[in-house]
């Protein structure tokens, strides 16, 4: 009798522990994120605002999308916040018109809305392609749009040099460059980095590359400091978009 109960409650443990078993099955997540959005380039500091973001937002380097920045010869991508909250890796993936198979270049966690690539074999007028795909902890993925960019030659600041205080009158800002654009932006920000001015100038190969400053602009500034740099541009009529290169940032003193 003893050994009939034993047997029987072995056997009604046995059934229990399949049926949970079955159930931890049928909870298994197999959904797989929602496909990540990435942000295209969508302008220039100095451009008209954008409506991308659902209203008129004025364009800045953090809000701009795939980009080159100042400091390097790099490119930044970005992408909407995700749908999901449980995303937990990032995978960043590049290719470009010399090497068309997607490569590996980074694996982040999702703490962040973009990324740098600082590979130091970005080359000058080769697109570059960039897609990235999001992986949740029972190893879901979904994988993103694409988003293109490509590099310029970095103009080289010349004058006025770093620190340098400048007259309100007849201040001119000079730079070259090392490869060829069609047009070069200069850039003016205020002690905060806020946007104050920019000039738009339309070269031939042969033109000296410069800009005066305009006085009544100085003498609202005139004792503080300001950033400058040079945005160049070319247009890729097979691409229909324009290639880019940002120069390094300068200070200068109004006087």
């Amino acid at each position: 009798m003893q050994r009939a109960f034993l047997l029987a409650s072995l056997l009604l443990l046995l059934l229990i522990i399949f049926s949970c078993a079955g159930e931890d099955k049928l909870e298994e997540d197999t959904t797989p994120p929602f496909p990540p959005t990435m942000i295209p380039h969508l302008g220039d500091v100095g451009d008209e605002p954008t409506d991308y973001y659902g209203q008129s937002t004025q364009i800045t380097d953090d809000n701009n999308g795939i980009d080159t920045i100042p400091e390097g010869d790099w490119i930044r991508i970005m992408w909407k916040p995700f749908v999901d909250d449980d995303v937990a890796i990032v995978r960043i993936w590049r290719f470009d018109d010399i090497q068309p198979e997607p490569v590996l270049i980074d694996s982040i966690l999702p703490v962040t809305r973009q990324h740098l690539d600082t590979s130091n074999d970005l080359s000058e007028r080769n697109w570059y392609s960039y897609f990235i795909e999001v992986a949740d902890a029972a190893g879901n993925s979904a994988v993103s749009d694409t988003v293109s960019f490509a590099l310029l030659p970095k103009p080289v600041l010349l004058s006025p040099a770093s620190y340098e205080t400048i007259p309100v009158v007849g201040a001119r800002a000079y730079w070259t460059d090392y490869g060829f654009a069609t047009k070069y932006r200069f850039l003016l920000f205020d002690s905060m980095h806020n946007y104050v001015w920019h000039h738009d100038l339309l070269v031939a190969m042969e033109d000296d590359l410069f800009v005066d400053i305009p006085t009544n602009l100085l003498s609202d500034h005139s004792g503080e400091s300001m950033y400058w740099r040079v945005d160049a541009f070319d247009w890729d009529e097979e691409r229909q978009a324009y290639m880019g290169g940002k120069s390094n940032e300068r200070i200068l003193i109004v006087q």
